[in-house]
């Protein structure tokens, strides 16, 4: 079980992170709790999206930073499973503005089956993942206690 403390600090640097993906007219960032008809036209328009998202990185499990071989190499893993279950995905970075923390590359998840945005998070264990909705802000999903 998570200490209250450290959930509330990271639950703050989820939530001050950009979540940034390149789409045919440029970078969008997306912020939990922020909905942004721009945002959801993009995301409908140059994504493809239907009607859910979710953005999952396998990269510095339980916020504790690896290598960068390390990281790179849980991308790969998490590449090719998405390949394997015919994810459409967009690749995608979290980026903390402050630059205190390493960009996290990952993925957008374009309408993926239910479940497993959050399947994909814990087994790469993720505290968090961002999940949207089109009509909806995006907001923080938890996976752990």
């Amino acid at each position: 079980m998570m200490d209250a403390a450290l959930r509330a600090s990271l639950e703050a640097a989820y939530r001050g992170t950009d979540y940034c993906m390149q789409l045919p007219a440029g970078e969008l960032r997306l912020k939990v709790d922020r909905q942004q008809e721009d945002d959801e036209r993009r995301l409908r328009e140059e994504a493809g999206v239907k009607s859910h998202w979710a953005i999952v990185t396998p990269c510095n499990p339980g916020s504790q930073a690896l290598a960068a071989q390390a990281n790179q190499e849980r991308l790969e893993q998490l590449d090719a499973i998405l390949e394997e279950q015919g994810v459409r995905r967009i690749a995608s970075v979290n980026r903390d503005p402050k630059r205190e923390w390493p960009d996290e590359p990952g993925f957008l998840l374009c309408d993926p089956p239910p479940g497993l945005a959050e399947q994909l998070g814990r087994r790469f264990q993720q505290n968090a993942i961002l999940d949207g909705h089109l009509g909806a802000a995006p907001r923080l999903l938890w996976l752990s206690d």
